[in-house]
């Protein structure tokens, strides 16, 4: 059950003095986690509750409706991750083509001050607001923040291996099918949600049953096609599984399916809760001569999560 605060519509919100940042947080990666750590030091010394400025929807969805899925959290998920992080108020703005026209400086002003009551603002290093303007960054929101009587300071990059964490890298990670990587930049491994469903049966056949999932957020990123190593947890319980993300060429080679071998699993399994996390990609998707080739690349595939290697 989540707790924090959580604004809708900030025309009913009874604004009080609070210290702020503004962004999509997709992912509330380690990048995400650390500047908001150094933004509740600075506003705990002012005794200012911290307050995150984000969106219902991603903005990227106002302009590009057709763009393929990408998001890294669902919705709640994302709304749960700030408030672990120590997030006291979470304000999800309805990102429009008006708000999307709104100059920085408007923005501030007409939001963040008159509507919110930002009196110390947080600028991530990469993160811009408002309509795009040549050349504007920090130094402009500073003295945009001189003149609207809030405080305005930048923070640094969080790198990892000589990778600045963002959900940029994330999205480049999974699309490349570094699952291990996604999850460190993340702070915690990348995981699916879904509903089992009924599926062909190929499996069973085999001699490997899997789950097949029906993801609960359609929009949220799946890795690169291939076969993935992953922790299965089912009504509060994790097993080890071995997961494939792509058209099953050999036997099917049409629609994509989410579907994953459960080690160790017995029992009815159709529409239930499932969530899968990814801990490394085992192999790409490949097209095999016949079943039975198949069939044993899957024994391979699952004796190497079972022992590890």
């Amino acid at each position: 059950m989540i707790t924090m605060q959580i604004i809708r519509d900030i025309t009913e919100y009874d604004k009080r003095p609070c210290a702020a940042t503004i962004g999509s947080f997709d992912g509330v990666h380690r990048g995400h986690i650390a500047m908001l750590g150094e933004l509740r030091a600075a506003a705990t010394k002012k005794g200012l509750p911290l307050m995150v400025v984000t969106f219902a929807t991603h903005p990227r969805r106002l302009f590009d409706k057709q763009s393929a899925p990408f998001l890294l959290t669902p919705a709640n998920d994302r709304l749960q991750l700030l408030e672990k992080a120590g997030v006291d108020i979470c304000v999800l703005l309805d990102f429009n083509r008006e708000m999307a026209a709104m100059s920085a400086a408007a923005f501030m002003q007409e939001i963040l001050v008159e509507r919110l009551g930002v009196q110390l603002l947080a600028v991530g290093y990469d993160h811009h607001f408002g309509k795009p303007a040549t050349g504007e960054g920090l130094e402009q929101y500073i003295a945009y923040g001189c003149e609207s009587g809030v405080e305005v300071f930048g923070t640094l990059p969080f790198v990892i291996d000589d990778v600045a964490v963002s959900s940029s890298a994330v999205r480049r990670a999974l699309s490349g099918g570094d699952v291990a990587l996604a999850s460190s930049l993340l702070g915690r491994d990348y995981s699916l949600a879904g509903t089992v469903v009924h599926g062909a049966g190929i499996g069973r056949v085999l001699g490997f049953p899997t789950a097949n999932i029906a993801l609960a957020c359609e929009e949220q990123m799946l890795p690169l096609d291939g076969v993935y190593e992953t922790d299965v947890t089912i009504a509060g319980e994790t097993f080890k599984g071995v997961m494939n993300i792509g058209v099953k060429p050999t036997v099917s080679g049409k629609e994509r399916t989410l579907e994953v071998h459960i080690i160790g699993f017995e029992g009815d399994i159709y529409e239930k809760d499932i969530t899968v996390s990814f801990v490394r990609r085992l192999r790409g998707e490949q097209v095999f001569d016949n079943v039975n080739a198949l069939r044993f690349q899957i024994e391979v595939d699952v004796a190497r999560v079972k022992r590890g290697i």
